[in-house]
């Protein structure tokens, strides 16, 4: 077989986090830190083995999975994820990906199924990413994107973004519950992205034409505040039981948001330093009505 080499950077949202789940838009960037995926074939191996050997050198563990394990696991996964959406039970979420390595499984056996494709051998799947984890940067997607990619690749000569980012997305929901699916849109198809979910059939995907300028880019910094005690899809969770206490005054925190993205566009294409300020501020205000906004990172947003 042939060798297979595949990448997808990190991310960071602008502006839109959260409130993009519930169909309001972000502005999200591809950032340079990428996952790596290499597919390779194993030495020794017996004609026809169905068999995956899947290794982390980021998180030092490998393992061995048959095709027949990845569908078991895919179809289970699937199972949880439907009853988690009617229960919103964090703890049935968290146990679909409990082993380090079940979200990639999960990955394979998303593309399999939406592939409607059976593996012909087996062979070697390595992952190693700059991404940092739990930073917010998308380095679940990353990987999503990476595996899936490289699936892709076992039957068909070029990628095809608008496959693999779906492949990307189911696969994520089963580790965050219920994603937008900007993350691994903006890791898919890089750049500067504006993302908006219509309905689970609708995604807006748009690339945009420019980026930020120097001027404005040599102001940004990416500022490490800790690890979250509540995972990505805890935090989604945490927001969603808010929602549906408080639906009214909620909502009018996501339509803030949905504005302040908006006035986001311009600013970055004028290179309005002030107004892009006002934005940066106002957005992270709405996001500590949520609770998502950590002590650290306050303080830091108030020093802007």
């Amino acid at each position: 077989m042939k060798k297979i080499k595949v990448s997808a950077p990190g991310k960071l949202h602008l502006l839109g986090e959260h409130v993009v789940v519930y169909g309001k838009p972000a502005m999200i960037t591809a950032v340079d830190k990428r996952c790596f995926v290499e597919i390779y074939p194993r030495k020794n191996t017996p004609a026809g083995e169905k068999k995956i050997e899947i290794s982390s050198s980021n998180l030092k563990v490998s393992k061995i999975v048959s095709e027949k394990e990845i569908i078991a696991k895919t179809k289970d996964a699937q199972a949880k994820w439907e009853t988690y959406i009617k229960t919103n039970d964090i703890a049935l979420l968290k146990s679909i990906t409990s082993d380090s390595l079940d979200f990639t499984i999960i990955v394979i056996g998303e593309a399999l199924k939406c592939l409607k494709k059976s593996l012909s051998g087996g062979f070697k799947l390595s992952i190693k990413s700059d991404i940092p984890i739990g930073s917010g940067m998308g380095s679940s997607a990353a990987v999503a994107v990476s595996v899936a990619g490289a699936i892709y690749l076992l039957f068909h000569k070029a990628l095809d973004k608008a496959i693999v980012n779906e492949i990307a997305y189911s696969a994520e929901q089963k580790k965050h519950g219920m994603p937008s699916g900007g993350d691994n849109s903006a890791s898919c198809f890089g750049g500067l992205v504006w993302y908006r979910k219509e309905a689970a059939e609708l995604k807006i995907i748009q690339p945009i034409s420019f980026s930020l300028s120097k001027k404005l880019a040599s102001n940004f910094s990416i500022i490490q505040t800790g690890t979250p005690n509540e995972t990505t899809g805890e935090m989604v969770g945490m927001v969603r039981a808010l929602y549906q206490k408080d639906t009214v005054n909620i909502d009018s925190i996501f339509t803030s948001q949905e504005k302040l993205v908006k006035e986001l566009l311009p600013a970055i294409k004028n290179e309005n330093e002030s107004e892009l300020i006002r934005i940066i501020k106002e957005g992270e205000r709405n996001l500590e009505v949520l609770g998502v906004v950590s002590d650290f990172a306050k303080s830091i947003i108030k020093k802007i």
